[in-house]
């Protein structure tokens, strides 16, 4: 039977939106987005897999259409509640983990905190100090911060469209790759789902929760294969963690790919999953 759906699941009392496609009785893949994005941006990398796999792409809570968490998000909290939703499955063989940027972090995270659960991994640009590019720090942070006070602060909370326009239009540059491949379309659908009003606090806390999980010493503790694909002309999550990763992740076979940012591409490598669309 083949997959083609969106539906809720319900763990802990937590709300999570996910797009299931593909083979009901195939591997299960488990894609996990980047920050300020949806289960919408690794649409192309489930096109590519749901002919053999059954494909869970998620909204992670507090984007897409999944409420937030009651408590103050953390990487590890989101890492813990997809392990439980992957064991209320059902299915008892090990998944592939898809990771984008930030959804990357987290399955890095999931994999050291529940092993039994992964097979293998595929990572692209995925965050692993939690410090990220200058360009991030300098322009884009300031307004994360400022977004979180949105929701408790009703003159800010009238601002919000307009810090999500100016976040955007930073994005922009830092999201996609001169050529891109991505099309408008792509672009404003990517934008509608990712700057949802009331987001701003989860952003925040989200920015906040990368900086505070440094994978970069524990990258030896992981026995499970990784493809790792990086873009060279990444400017939001920096080429020195692609360099963490060749240095302490033995079983990470990395491929740096030209003209390609972690969101945008000139074009699709053969056998490799595509670069994403997104902003992380």
């Amino acid at each position: 039977m083949t997959l083609d759906k969106t539906v809720f699941y319900t763990i802990d009392n937590q709300r999570l939106h996910v797009k299931e496609e593909g083979s009901e009785r195939g591997q299960i893949a488990l894609l996990i987005h980047g920050w300020s994005s949806s289960w919408y941006a690794l649409s192309p990398v489930m096109q590519q897999l749901r002919e053999r796999m059954r494909c869970i792409a998620v909204d992670l809570p507090g984007y897409g259409e999944s409420p937030p968490m009651q408590e103050r998000v953390t990487i590890p909290a989101y890492a813990d509640l997809l392990a439980k939703f992957i064991r209320g499955l059902g299915d008892k063989r090990p998944i592939v983990i898809v990771g984008h940027s930030m959804g990357g972090m987290i399955a890095i995270t999931l994999t050291l905190r529940h092993p039994d659960l992964v097979e293998r991994l595929v990572l692209l640009c995925p965050t692993i100090s939690g410090r990220l590019s200058l360009y991030i720090n300098l322009f884009v942070s300031p307004i994360t911060v400022m977004e979180r006070f949105g929701i408790t602060n009703s003159l800010v909370s009238m601002l919000e469209p307009y810090f999500l326009r100016l976040t955007d239009s930073l994005m922009r540059p830092a999201s996609f790759a001169e050529k891109t491949g991505i099309t408008e379309q792509d672009y404003h659908r990517l934008r509608a789902d990712a700057r949802r009003p009331g987001q701003g606090r989860v952003r925040a806390e989200c920015y906040q929760a990368m900086r505070q999980n440094d994978l970069g010493d524990r990258l030896s503790q992981i026995d499970k294969p990784a493809l790792i694909i990086w873009g060279m002309e990444d400017n939001t999550v920096p080429l020195r963690d692609a360099s963490t990763i060749a240095r302490e992740w033995a079983e990470a076979d990395l491929r740096v790919i030209p003209q390609t940012r972690a969101t945008g591409r000139t074009s699709k490598p053969r056998s490799l999953p595509c670069a994403t669309s997104g902003a992380f």
